[in-house]
């Protein structure tokens, strides 16, 4: 069981890593107009022009056809952020009731099964409902000694995810 802590600890880590250096890459941009303002300069190097096509394609975590939960990075969001607020979502829309370690388990599992990806600032992205039902079954299903273990990772989180991936009007 040692190792299984361990292993978890180790996740986390990697996860906050993964989910600060989302947030840095987002908060360390230029503005969103300024961004707008150089794409649309007529003279465009390879590289800018292939930076452009990569940030509209959206990141998907399977070829599920069905139902998915869509959203664009805003400053400040992470692809984390956008799984934990997937996972809250499908617990309210189908009334399945999941404590905090349970949906950082499951958060965090979606994030590494879709890569840890960066996002770049108005990236679409796409998680499968499939997929998170997955991870919240198997949440459901966590012995209270994994739950403890992953209610560290929780008590400092915030689970506000309210104005994640969601364009401001």
């Amino acid at each position: 069981m040692k190792k299984l802590n361990k292993l978890v600890f180790a996740a986390a880590l990697l996860f906050l890593a993964m989910g600060a250096i989302s947030v840095i890459n987002l908060t360390n941009t230029a503005s969103a107009q300024e961004l707008i303002e150089e794409d649309s300069q007529p003279e465009q190097t390879e590289e800018s022009q292939s930076e452009e096509v990569q940030e509209e394609q959206p990141t998907e975590d399977n070829q599920d056809t069905g139902n998915s939960y869509n959203y664009v990075a805003q400053p400040g969001d992470s692809y984390s952020l956008m799984a934990r607020k997937a996972v809250q979502t499908y617990g309210i829309n189908n009334e399945v009731s999941l404590n905090d370690a349970q949906i950082i388990f499951a958060e965090t599992n979606i994030t590494q099964a879709a890569g840890s990806p960066l996002l770049s600032l108005g990236q679409e992205v796409q998680i499968s409902e499939g997929v998170v039902q997955d991870w919240a079954d198997q949440a459901q299903n966590l012995s209270e000694e994994d739950q403890a273990a992953w209610a560290q990772y929780a008590e400092g989180a915030n689970f506000n995810t309210n104005s994640v991936g969601e364009v401001a009007s």
